[in-house]
């Protein structure tokens, strides 16, 4: 073993205690995860054969694998993004011949998950391609997969339920941004198909626990709303499908007299509602009584 590999595994070893410890100091890991690169990496890279490529190549995988959890935990989503990136091109490399990492699944399902709470279907579907159909009925992957389907339906009551069941204590942080997915996806529908509705109706329909959270959604609603007349991109030249959904003139959410108003300020027709509320608003409000 050489010098530069074993600082590297050393610093690794601090970093990997650091990460596990109670509680967590992110700065700190944060700190140790950027000097490990720096000594990981580029030994990774120099020892491109034998016994030598096999070690640095798992050192690498087991640093990138912690980095992702440790951005879930900052809610860092670039960074996980980054960090999955580079993961997956080392579970692609043959030349290594490492054995199946024990977090390849955990991750390759996070990603899943994390491209469905922020509505790229595309992109999802396309990862899922690249896993094997052998694993699919992994539990890490096969939950997401589930979601999706979940969310093509318009069953939320059912993404509502499989929170209680998550397989890995790092899927709850996805999941919370699939609920705010999932409501913007159903507000889009309510102010498409409504003029108003009583403000505890429109609570249990956005998965809401209280007529006080839905002030709060609104308040946030009419925030995003201006921001995307500002910027209709949103930054982005790609925009997702909630957000496409969205873009439908500038309706303002109001709340009075125990009631949610949607004010057109462009004196918008009043849609056809959307089909996938149509089909599921009975059977999703009758299972929201049951789970709630």
């Amino acid at each position: 073993m050489s010098q530069a590999f074993g600082d590297a595994k050393g610093v690794f070893d601090t970093f990997k205690s650091a990460f596990e410890a109670e509680p967590c100091d992110l700065a700190k890991c944060e700190e140790l995860l950027q000097k490990l690169k720096l000594l990981v990496f580029p030994g990774f890279h120099a020892s491109n054969q034998g016994g030598a490529h096999q070690e640095s190549a798992k050192l690498a995988r087991e640093t990138l694998e912690l980095a992702c959890f440790l951005s879930v935990k900052q809610r860092n989503l670039a960074g996980f993004e980054r960090h999955v990136a580079q993961l997956k091109m080392l579970y692609q490399d043959g030349s290594s011949k490492l054995p199946l990492s024990e977090q390849q699944h955990p991750i390759l399902g996070l990603y899943l998950l994390h491209l469905l709470a922020s509505d790229r279907i595309g992109e999802f579907h396309t990862e899922l391609e690249l896993i094997p159909t052998d694993e699919h009925d992994n539990s890490y992957i096969k939950q997401p997969v589930q979601l999706e389907r979940y969310v093509m339906e318009g069953n939320y009551a059912k993404i509502l339920e499989a929170q209680k069941e998550v397989p890995q204590k790092y899927y709850p942080f996805f999941m919370e941004r699939l609920l705010e997915t999932v409501r913007a996806k159903v507000g889009a529908s309510l102010e498409r198909s409504y003029e108003h509705l009583p403000a505890d109706v429109a609570a249990k329909m956005l998965i809401l626990d209280n007529v006080g959270k839905l002030q709060e959604f609104a308040m946030k609603e009419n925030e995003r709303k201006a921001r995307e007349e500002d910027d209709p991109m949103g930054g982005d030249a790609t925009p997702s499908l909630t957000k496409r959904h969205q873009r439908v003139g500038m309706i303002k959410w109001e709340m009075k007299d125990g009631k949610l108003y949607f004010t057109r300020s462009d004196q918008k027709q009043l849609e056809i509602p959307a089909l996938d509320l149509m089909v599921n608003t009975i059977g999703y409000a009758t299972d929201l009584e049951r789970i709630v």
